[in-house]
């Protein structure tokens, strides 16, 4: 997809967008959409989202009796060693309070977070595309390049913000230093634009604010040396809300292909 997205890169570096129904927007949708999800960022995501779902089903069983007992069952059915009634007590415990432990999902399960580039790229290839360019200052990127914000007043409690599909989602990803690809639903958005540094700034922090580790620049430059001591230990996060342990386990993935 690198391959096929080039060309569309190479015109949207002169400034030149993809028409909406051409197979190099498309391209560079696709291209979007993985960059998206192959980051070791949504990766981490993936594994704590994994990891988190496995706790709240063992939190279930935990927290009722007859629920647990039969698990017991059905594992020594299986296979398991019996325990016995202080194992399946501490076991229980455990279930009810993972906090102690760290959890290591394996770096191939990971992989499931790919798949959702399949319906990211019709997404973005939708939406209104524009290029924006510094008046003073430059673009940076990052580890984790492709960032959506939204209106906060649209962020429900228990549903979220639906995503890309909000209507007031804005997607962002530097091209080069002088050149930012500026995506939403705003259809009588300008086809380029620029910004004053203070929006500049602003886009870098956002930026910078949603990196995993890395920043990256054309220069050395202050403003870089600021922002990655401002955000150096911040990264985004994956949460739930509602049924599960009060504390979960950490959860890490697996530096090695394989490990359980």
């Amino acid at each position: 997809m690198e391959s096929n997205a080039a060309p569309a890169y190479e015109a949207l570096l002169r400034a030149e967008i993809p028409k909406k129904d051409s197979q190099a927007r498309a391209d560079f949708a696709t291209f979007l959409a993985l960059m998206y999800v192959r980051t070791p960022a949504m990766r981490r995501m993936g594994a704590e989202m994994i990891g988190r779902e496995m706790q709240i089903r063992c939190y279930a069983y935990g927290s009722n009796e007859k629920a647990f007992d039969a698990l017991n069952r059905r594992a020594e059915r299986d296979g398991m060693q019996p325990l016995n009634a202080e194992q399946k007590e501490k076991l229980r415990k455990t279930f009810l309070d993972p906090s102690g432990y760290i959890m290591e999902i394996a770096k191939e399960r990971t992989l499931m977070v790919l798949k959702t580039a399949d319906g990211l790229a019709p997404i973005l290839f939708n939406m209104k595309w524009s290029i924006v360019e510094p008046l003073h200052g430059f673009f940076i990127t990052t580890d984790n390049p492709l960032v959506r914000e939204v209106d906060p007043k649209t962020r429900h409690p228990i549903y979220g913000d639906h995503g890309f599909g909000n209507k007031t989602a804005e997607v962002i990803f530097p091209l080069s230093p002088q050149r930012l690809l500026l995506m939403s639903w705003e259809e009588g958005s300008r086809d380029i634009g620029a910004f004053e540094r203070t929006h500049v700034d602003t886009v870098n922090r956002r930026l910078a604010g949603h990196s995993d580790r890395y920043l990256y620049s054309h220069i050395r430059h202050k403003r870089l040396k600021a922002l990655a001591a401002e955000f150096k230990d911040s990264r985004p996060m994956m949460t739930t809300e509602g049924f599960g342990p009060k504390k979960f386990a950490k959860i890490a993935v697996a530096r090695r292909m394989g490990t359980t």
